[in-house]
């Protein structure tokens, strides 16, 4: 394996440590699987209340700049495995000659903005123009250049998505000022009436890639998103969003689970926004979809066994919630038999505090029996 645990045929087999750094709950179900095919787990997270702990055997605790406790998880495992996109320095730094068989390539544009753009540009991949600045003049300039609406944002994508504005017209500019801090910001047109869509991707250790079905995905507030098979999209654009997709996992030669997200404009035209590793909340949508959920998929990538077909097998959608939904939501316990519903106990996943799977015949279908039910708000 080389210095970054990437491109190298392995095998981890039951009964070693797995080690996982994760705070999502994705980091809780890669743990539960591991378990189940036999690994022992170690968990890294620097919050003490994080979910991965329920699970794991091992748990270390990286409080600010403790580098002695990444040190003994990265020395425990023997293989370490990431769910989170955005992972501190410290811990990047530790990977390196660490057996990880996702590598850290991929993280290394995960963060930032600019240096993704130049990747995907690189792959002559079809993305939205943008420029960069750092005072409100350079803000100025670009949305002459690009024209309004435009949105502005830090470069570095872990900044909190509240740290970006809109701006429809240079009367705008005042907007602005609180992000300037000395850093780089960037700033891209904004597109009103456009469509977000996700493919998620496993690769393997093995050069084969199986992809998931395409889904939709909409986020009404801050911190819960919405996501849904679909089956309604041109041909053309999936083909396209396929093999874009088979592209950048080879291209990062990256081994585990992925999701790259688009946007397709209000004239059908198809944009790549971003690439995204590890588990995302939203691929358990997959656990009552196809024979084999992403969570498993990626544990047997990053194990080194050969991956399993994935078959399409219903229709469904993924439901967050939170405490504004959690009564109406119990008002359907005894009549809703295709809804499963997962409640996490976990204040550091708020706002959301658990999801609801259902599955059917068609997404359409279960959408206006989401309706129906009252329980959450929708947009006509």
């Amino acid at each position: 394996m080389d210095e970054k645990g990437e491109n190298m045929s392995y095998e981890i087999l039951p009964g070693a440590t797995i080690g996982i750094i994760g705070e999502g709950i994705t980091s809780r179900y890669l743990a539960q699987a591991a378990h189940n095919m036999g690994y022992q787990v170690a968990a890294y997270s620097s919050t003490a209340e994080s979910v991965v702990f329920k699970d794991a055997d091992y748990r270390f605790l990286g409080e600010k700049d403790n580098d002695d406790e990444i040190e003994s998880f990265a020395a425990l495992s023997d293989m370490i495995t990431y769910t989170s996109a955005w992972l501190p320095t410290q811990i990047t730094n530790q990977l390196t000659n660490q057996v990880v068989p996702q590598g850290t390539t991929i993280l290394d544009i995960t963060d930032d903005h600019a240096l993704a753009k130049a990747f995907y540009e690189s792959e002559s991949l079809n993305i939205l123009p943008y420029e960069t600045g750092s005072s409100l003049d350079e803000i100025a300039q670009a949305g002459t250049k690009l024209g309004y609406p435009i949105i502005v944002k830090p470069v570095f994508k872990h900044k909190h998505i509240d740290d970006q504005v809109i701006l429809r017209g240079d009367w705008d500019l005042g907007l602005v000022a609180p992000l300037i801090d000395g850093g780089t910001l960037l700033v891209e047109p904004w597109l009103e009436n456009t469509q977000s869509f996700v493919m998620t991707a496993v690769r393997g250790s093995h050069d084969e890639t199986t992809l998931y079905p395409l889904r939709q995905v909409e986020t009404p507030e801050p911190g819960l998103t919405r996501a849904w098979t679909v089956g309604d999209v041109s041909d053309e654009i999936v083909t396209e969003i396929k093999k874009v997709t088979e592209k950048l996992g080879q291209a990062l030669n990256y081994i585990g689970a992925y999701d790259v997200t688009f946007l397709v404009s209000e004239n059908g035209t198809l944009y790549l926004r971003n690439t995204i590793p590890g588990l995302s909340k939203t691929t358990v949508l997959y656990d009552v979809s196809v024979n084999i959920g992403v969570t498993m998929q990626h544990l047997r990538a990053v194990t080194g066994q050969r991956l399993s077909e994935v078959v399409f097998e219903a229709a469904a959608i993924y439901m967050p919630i939170s405490d504004k939904e959690e009564f109406k939501l119990y008002r359907h316990w005894q009549i809703q038999p295709h809804w499963q519903v997962s409640i996490y106990h976990s204040p550091t996943l708020l706002p959301q505090i658990g999801h609801v799977l259902a599955a059917g015949s068609s997404s359409e279908q279960l959408l206006n029996q989401l309706h129906v039910a009252g329980v959450w708000q929708f947009n006509d």
